[in-house]
């Protein structure tokens, strides 16, 4: 059995998952964070857009008469047998890995070697669309529809989250990500 910590962590865009990802892996010297937006660029290399359009639009901005989330799960099933692969490896080597993005969904994403799955959200709509504009997405343009898409595919999240028994918490009411670590004993 390893000891490595492996932990999940998905939600929707502006939901503090990169934050939440980097204190956590500070806190317990955990080398290696994979954020599923850079697989999803890895896996253009391999398939067309042709192969599966949605891969090639951020989650929001759904194509096809999708619905966002729908959107969302197409092209996060077509990178999660490279998720998989990830968290394998890290448990075959016996290594701690932090696996985060929007592309981490309960219920798809579902492993029995991880040590945590977690599921951050904003429950206040106008906080949120604040942090979804912050620092870790520098260049990227939200519209107020493309806000509301990523507030339906927050309830889906939420909805997810309870039906499969992930770790769910509204960030803002969180003081500080150590605490968070204290109370799900990660």
């Amino acid at each position: 059995m390893s000891s490595s910590k492996i932990i999940l962590i998905g939600g929707a865009s502006g939901s503090s998952k990169t934050s939440t990802s980097r204190e956590i892996s500070c806190k317990y010297d955990i080398a290696h964070r994979i954020g599923s937006g850079f697989v999803r660029e890895m896996a253009k290399n391999f398939i067309s857009k042709k192969e599966n359009s949605s891969l090639y639009e951020y989650s929001y901005t759904p194509i096809n008469k999708m619905t966002p989330f729908e959107n969302l799960y197409s092209q996060s099933e077509v990178i999660e047998p490279m998720i998989n692969m990830s968290i394998k490896r890290a448990f075959n080597e016996g290594t701690s890995i932090i696996l985060e993005g929007v592309n981490i969904i309960p219920g798809l994403n579902e492993y029995e070697e991880t040590s945590d799955k977690l599921v951050p959200y904003v429950e206040d709509e106008e906080t949120h669309f604040k942090m979804i504009h912050g620092p870790t997405h520098k260049n990227r343009s939200v519209s107020k529809q493309n806000f509301l898409n990523v507030r339906s595919i927050q309830q889906e999240f939420i909805k997810r989250a309870q039906d499969y028994g992930w770790s769910l918490f509204d960030i803002t009411k969180i003081n500080n990500i150590s605490e968070l670590i204290n109370i799900k004993g990660i």
